[in-house]
């Protein structure tokens, strides 16, 4: 693709443009993408009516622009994380209907250390939940993401930790040599239980999900207020969805073991 005068290409500034897009701005102007996106009002003009030809974008009467239907159908026909959360929807409503509580499906994405939310079940008002669908949230901050960090591959753990980590809470974990510890504990229980930390009211449950090869995809979670808190109430109902979420996603079959998750609590 041919550069702009910074070196900048054509996917880059298009990635930009399609970025600007948030679940608030849903429907934004040819000026209010150049601003988000820091484009030329020409470019972005240029740019928006190639995208909205292609289908990509999609103007309404008032000429602002939106994410075109497209652009999910091209997503939902072919991406790995659209079948995973297709399959996992099925265990996520059996834990929502078991625990009624917040529970969420989640992948990790190493190159910076997020959690990308794939489904979210809400409780309906309860518990202080920030993740949403399509939403990021830092990967030592929650549950789901030492989860899924705890069975990485080793470089990838070493690059982890040796990231600077910020607190969102008085809880947030940011020393290295304890966050490897607590990975350890999670790999030993099969299951985390992390309270306080993103939300100081909340206790957060996570399992990891297993796929070909027996490398982690991503996780499942349980959110519940801390008040309501009973470990041996949802460890059992949330190891027993993860198990069965991962044997859909083509992982081995793991052996029982002693059940050390059982003594998992406060």
């Amino acid at each position: 693709m041919a550069n702009s005068a910074s070196g900048e290409s054509v996917i880059d500034r298009i990635v930009r443009i399609l970025g600007a897009f948030e679940r608030d701005a849903p429907r934004l102007t040819v000026s209010e993408l150049a601003r988000a996106a820091g484009l030329p009002n020409t470019t972005t003009h240029r740019l928006t009516t190639e995208l909205l030809s292609a289908g990509l974008l999609e103007r309404d009467r008032e000429g602002r622009f939106g994410v075109g239907v497209r652009m999910w159908e091209l997503a939902a026909r072919s991406n790995p994380a659209e079948e995973f959360r297709r399959l996992g929807l099925p265990v996520l409503d059996g834990v929502h209907a078991a625990l009624r509580q917040h529970v969420s499906l989640s992948v990790p994405r190493f190159e910076n250390f997020t959690v990308l939310y794939l489904e979210v079940l809400d409780r309906h008002g309860s518990a202080v939940d920030l993740a949403e669908v399509a939403g990021r949230l830092d990967m030592h901050t929650t549950s789901a993401g030492l989860a899924m960090a705890a069975h990485a591959p080793a470089d990838v753990q070493e690059r982890f930790l040796a990231a600077p980590l910020e607190r969102t809470t008085p809880r947030t974990e940011t020393d290295p040599g304890r966050i490897r510890a607590r990975l350890a504990e999670i790999r030993e229980h099969g299951c985390i239980r992390l309270p306080g930390v993103l939300v100081d009211e909340n206790v957060a449950y996570a399992v990891p999900v297993f796929g070909a090869g027996n490398a982690v995809i991503g996780a499942i979670t349980v959110v519940v207020p801390l008040l309501e808190d009973n470990a041996q109430l949802v460890v059992p109902v949330l190891v027993a969805a993860g198990r069965s979420l991962s044997r859909s996603m083509g992982a081995e079959r793991r052996t029982g073991g002693s059940r050390p998750w059982l003594r998992l609590g406060p």
